[in-house]
């Protein structure tokens, strides 16, 4: 129901103006996965295969690893990497965060 006019609302009418917010979580979806490929392109297999996640959002690149140890090797390849995948996704990268996720 509407808040403002207590009629109800229909479900197609609720999809239509949650487009935007869908719209969002598609695209910040896509660039993840875009991010999380560029990385993995430019690491050595094992390595590749230990990031669980990637995303870029004002110029930080936060990367998820499967353990602190891999965080760390990681870290080693960063610097230099970065440069690299920043140019292929067509964004500055000025720092790299790396959080650790195990399980996921």
């Amino acid at each position: 129901m509407s808040r403002l006019t207590g009629k109800p609302i229909s479900v197609s009418e609720l999809l239509e103006q949650g487009q935007g917010l869908l719209q969002q979580l598609r695209d910040g979806a896509a660039a993840s996965n875009r991010a999380q490929a560029a990385l993995q392109r430019h690491l050595p297999a094992e390595l590749a295969d230990q990031i669980r996640g990637a995303t870029v959002k004002d110029g930080t690149l936060t990367l998820l690893v499967s353990s602190a140890s891999w965080g760390t090797r990681l870290r080693y390849h960063m610097p230099r990497i970065s440069a690299a995948i920043g140019r292929e996704l067509g964004l500055e990268i000025e720092r790299v965060s790396v959080r650790v996720r195990p399980g996921a």
